[in-house]
This record gives structure tokens, sequence and C-alpha cells, in this order.
């Protein structure tokens, strides 16, 4: 993963509750927004703002909803997205990051297009206990 530093040492911009498909609109939004002030082209801007709606959806659709931060590191390098949810958790991630593995009937790009998409990516899970996926990209 590329550095993006830890929490503490990053500014939050937004915050998006994750309920619903209207919350994966706002969270892509809320990173367009936060990229595009910034000056960051618009094929950037693309590819990142997808990866987090795959994110958000999952949240929503397989950990029954959760947060989402972005915030900017200290050095205002990187923009910093935390999906966290209350979900059954990931019980394989490397499985779950294999593209044509899937729980829910899709295509199984999911989660390795959101990292490949990312410049940096982690997952933190537990079976019962949620998932928080962590990404970013340079500014």
């Amino acid at each position: 993963m590329a550095e993006t530093g830890h929490a503490s040492d990053t500014t939050r911009l937004a915050r998006v509750p994750l309920k619903g498909s209207r919350d994966v609109v706002a969270a892509r939004q809320a990173v367009a927004r936060e990229m595009k002030a910034r000056g960051v082209s618009s094929i950037r801007v693309t590819r990142f703002a997808t990866a987090v709606s795959e994110i958000a959806r999952n949240a929503i659709v397989h950990g029954g909803g959760g947060e989402m931060t972005v915030s900017i590191d200290a050095r205002r390098e990187y923009l910093v997205v935390e999906c966290r949810d209350k979900g059954r958790g990931i019980e394989d991630v490397e499985r779950a990051l294999t593209d044509g593995f899937t729980t829910g009937g899709g295509l199984g790009k999911g989660l390795g297009g959101a990292r490949r998409l990312s410049h940096g990516f982690e997952i933190v899970t537990a079976p019962g206990q949620g998932t928080l996926v962590r990404m970013s990209t340079r500014l």
C-alpha cells in the first residue's frame, strides 16, 4: 500500500452514512468534489470515484450499511477514504480480491478492481467484526 499516513495524520473533509443506493452516489460525489477542487484530472477522478462506488456498495449490500469518511493526509499528497461496516466480515480476503470470486452473483471484479484503481488499498476484517477498507489516491 502506498503510504497514506494514519487516521490521526489526516484531516476529515466529508462523512457519508451508507444505508442505501443514494448514499453510494453521495460517496462518489464527495470524492469527486474533493479531487476536482485540487485539480486532479477527470480521468483520475472517474477511476477513483468508481473504486469508491464499489466499496460503498459492498458496505451496503454485504455489510448491512456503514460509514465512509473522506480525508486528506497531512502533506496534502493523498486523498484517503475509509469505509467501515458492521457486517459479518470477509472470511478470506485474498480470495475475495481474486477476479471472478463473488458472493453476490456479480462479475467478481469489485474488490480487486477497486484495489487496481487506487494507489493505496488495505482491508482490515475479521469474521463477525465487520470490515474496514482504507484506500487512497495521490493528488
